[in-house]
C-alpha cells in the first residue's frame, strides 16, 4: 500500500509496523514537508486502514511511527533485517549546490538553535536545528517527523511547545539505535509578553545641553565621532551630529535596554538621541532659548578629489543631509545666513543655491553626475560638506587602481549552522578569495581582518574611510529571527543604507544569484553599521543561509566559497564599469 511514495511492511503476524514506514523524497510537493503535523496524521490514518484491512490482531503493541519522545538513555531495539524507518522527506535537492556529504556515525543529538532555556519570541511556530550525527537516522521532535540531511543535520519548523510542557522531546533512531533528548525552552504562551513600562521624565521647561559622543572611546578628535539622532526612540538613524552641537533637552525616557533623550534642534524639529550623549546640561538654563547661529561666509572650494561647500559658523550646527540621485540638500537648524552665496563654477556642480527660512538655512547642490560620496566635517569654525568626485575608471579594466575594502563579517558573535560551522570561518575564506580575485584585476585591497581575531564592528567602516576606499563590501551568512519559516524564506540578499550605494547593491546581487544558485531575495534598505558610511558606496552581502543544512554544507567547500567570491567581484567590476567615461 503506497502513500505519497512511501511503503508499508507487514510483519508475520499481519500487523502494520509503523516504524517500518519509509517516507521518501518523492512527496508530491514541498508543502507536504512543511506540515509535519499533517505527515504524522496521514501516516497514522493509513496505518490504521491497512491494519483493519488485514483483519489480523497480534498481542503486544509495536513501537510508534517514530520512537516515543522521552528522556532516557540510548537503546538498541532488535528489528527485522528488512525493516525501514520513518523519515520526513527532504526538500528537493538544489543541483547548483555541492552534494551534502554522507555521515554514518553514532547517534548524538545536538541542538544549535534555540539555545537551551531560551525564550522563543514567536507567537505560535518556530524553527529548531542541529545535528544527530547520522544521515540515515529518522528524527521526531515532540512527535513530529523532522527532515535529516545526509550529513546528520536537521531543520524543523514546528509548533511551539505548550505552556504546560516547555521543552522539545527529540528522538533520533536508526535500525539499531535510538537517542533521546529533552531540551528545555520557554515560550510567550507560558510566561506572557514583556510589559515593561518606559519610565518617562518630561521636563516642565527645557534645559540647554551639549552633545558629545563617547561610543568610540577616542582620546583625540575624529570625524567618526558622531551623535546619532532618530525621529522616534526606536526609529531609523537620520541625523549624524557633531560633538559640541547645542540642543534643548525636553524629555528623558528609560525603556530598560535603551535610555534616550528627546531634544530640540530648532522650533520645528525634535529628535531622539542616546541619553549618554547629552552632556554639559546647564541646570541654571531653565527655559533657555538656543542662540541662533550665523553663517558668516559661504563658498565652494574645489580640489582634485572633491568639491567642498564651506560655511563659516562659530560652533557646530545641527544639520541633516538628504541625498537624491544627482543632488544633495544640506539643512542647518537654528541657523541664518548673513552673506549672499555666489558659488564658483565646477565640472561636478550643475548648480548650487542657498535658501533662508525663519530658523534654518538650506543649501541645495545639483551635480552633473550621480552622487558618489560625501562627508560632513567641522574644523576650526568651518562646516564643510565635502562632495567626492567619482574616480577615473579604465573602461577596459574597471577595477584597476580602485581601493576596495573587503570586510569578512564577524567576529565577535556570528551565526552558527546545524553542524556547528561558525559564520566568521567561511566569511574569512570568502573574503580572502575576494581579495585574490580583486588584486588579479588590478585593485588595491584593504582587509578589515585576515585572521580569526575579533575586530570591533564600529572600527570596520573607520578603517575604510581612513584608507580612502572607493567601495566597501561586507561578507556575511544569513539567519532568521524567530517566527520566520526557513524553508520558505532563504536565499541570497544584499543590503545598503544610503541611496548612493543602491546601484552597487543591485549589481552585486545580480552577480551573486547566478553564481550561488539560490533564491533571489533582492536588495534591502537596512540600518547596518558597516553600511552607513557616506564617503564611498558600501554594501553587505548575505549570500547564503548558514542555518539551512544544504547551504551550510555548501559554504564549507572551496568551490562554493569561490562562487560567492566571484559573484562579489563581478558585481564590483560592473559597478565601476558604470563610472567609466
Amino acid at each position: 500500500m503506497a502513500l505519497a511514495g512511501g511503503r508499508y511492511h507487514v510483519l508475520a503476524c499481519g500487523r502494520i509496523h509503523p516504524s517500518m514506514l519509509t517516507v521518501t523524497a518523492r512527496m508530491t510537493s514541498l508543502c507536504d514537508m512543511l506540515r509535519p503535523y499533517a505527515i504524522r496524521r496521514h501516516v497514522l490514518q493509513a496505518v490504521a486502514l491497512a491494519t483493519a484491512a488485514a483483519g489480523i490482531a497480534c498481542a503486544g503493541a509495536p513501537p510508534a511511527t517514530a520512537p516515543a519522545p522521552a528522556t532516557g538513555a540510548r537503546t538498541g531495539p532488535a528489528r527485522p533485517a528488512n525493516a525501514t524507518i520513518a523519515r520526513a522527506p527532504l526538500p528537493a535537492a538544489n543541483p547548483r549546490l555541492p552534494a551534502v556529504p554522507e555521515v554514518d556515525g553514532a547517534l548524538s543529538i545536538k541542538v544549535v538553535y534555540p539555545p537551551r532555556n531560551a525564550m522563543i519570541a514567536s507567537r505560535d511556530s518556530n524553527f529548531i536545528f542541529g545535528s544527530v550525527g547520522n544521515g540515515t537516522a529518522g528524527l521526531s521532535i515532540n512527535g513530529d517527523l523532522v527532515p535529516v540531511w545526509p550529513n546528520g543535520a536537521f531543520m524543523g519548523w514546528l509548533r511551539n511547545p505548550p505552556a504546560d510542557s516547555q521543552w522539545y522531546d527529540l528522538v533520533a533512531y536508526t535500525l539499531t539505535d535510538t537517542a533521546r533528548l529533552r531540551y528545555p525552552v520557554r515560550t510567550l504562551t507560558a510566561v506572557g509578553p514583556s510589559r515593561t513600562e518606559a519610565r518617562v521624565a518630561r521636563l516642565e521647561t527645557p534645559l540647554a545641553a551639549t552633545l558629545h559622543d563617547d561610543s568610540l572611546d577616542r582620546s583625540v578628535s575624529d570625524t567618526d565621532n558622531v551623535i546619532i539622532g532618530r525621529p522616534t526612540p526606536t526609529g531609523d538613524y537620520k541625523w549624524f551630529l557633531f560633538p559640541g552641537t547645542r540642543v534643548r533637552v525636553l524629555e528623558y525616557r528609560d525603556d530598560g535596554d535603551a535610555r534616550m533623550a528627546r531634544v530640540q534642534l530648532d522650533e520645528g524639529q525634535e529628535i531622539w538621541v542616546a541619553r549618554r550623549d547629552v552632556q554639559d546640561v546647564k541646570t541654571d538654563s531653565v527655559g533657555a532659548v538656543l542662540d541662533t547661529l550665523r553663517v558668516t561666509g559661504a563658498r565652494l572650494a574645489a580640489s582634485p578629489a572633491s568639491v567642498d561647500l564651506e560655511l563659516h559658523v562659530d560652533s557646530p550646527p545641527a544639520y541633516v543631509v538628504a541625498e537624491g540621485e544627482r543632488d544633495i540638500t544640506l539643512t542647518l537648524y537654528n541657523t541664518v545666513a548673513s552673506e549672499d552665496f555666489a558659488p564658483a563654477p565646477d565640472s561636478l556642480i550643475a548648480s548650487a543655491t542657498e535658501s533662508r527660512q525663519p530658523t534654518r538655512t538650506v543649501y541645495h547642490v545639483v551635480l552633473t553626475r550621480p552622487v558618489y560620496g560625501y562627508q560632513a566635517l567641522y574644523e576650526n569654525g568651518v562646516f564643510k560638506l565635502r562632495i567626492r568626485r567619482p574616480p577615473v575608471v579604465d573602461a577596459a579594466h574597471p577595477l584597476r587602481g580602485m581601493t576596495i575594502v573587503v570586510d569578512p563579517g564577524h567576529p565577535p558573535i556570528g551565526a552558527t549552522g546545524p553542524t556547528g560551522l561558525w559564520e566568521p570561518v567561511p566569511t574569512l575564506a570568502v573574503g580572502l578569495r575576494v581579495r585574490d580575485l580583486l588584486e588579479a584585476r588590478g585593485a588595491h585591497v584593504v582587509m578589515t581582518r585576515t585572521g580569526p581575531a575579533p575586530v570591533a564592528l564600529g572600527d570596520r567602516p573607520i578603517m575604510a574611510r581612513r584608507a580612502n576606499a572607493n567601495a566597501f563590501v561586507s561578507i556575511h551568512l544569513n539567519a532568521l529571527a524567530d517566527g520566520q519559516n526557513p524553508f520558505r524564506d532563504n536565499g541570497t540578499g544584499t543590503y545598503y543604507f544610503h541611496p548612493q550605494s543602491r546601484l552597487l547593491a543591485r549589481l552585486v546581487q545580480e552577480s551573486l544569484v547566478p553564481r550561488l544558485g539560490l533564491r533571489d531575495r533582492g536588495i534591502f534598505y537596512q540600518n547596518l553599521a558597516v553600511a552607513r558610511s557616506t564617503w564611498f558606496p558600501a554594501v553587505l552581502a548575505e549570500g547564503v543561509f548558514i542555518i539551512m543544512p544544504d547551504q551550510e554544507a555548501a559554504i564549507r567547500t572551496p568551490q562554493y566559497q569561490d562562487a560567492y567570491a566571484r559573484g562579489v567581484v563581478d558585481g564590483l567590476e560592473k559597478f565601476f564599469g558604470t563610472l567609466a567615461r
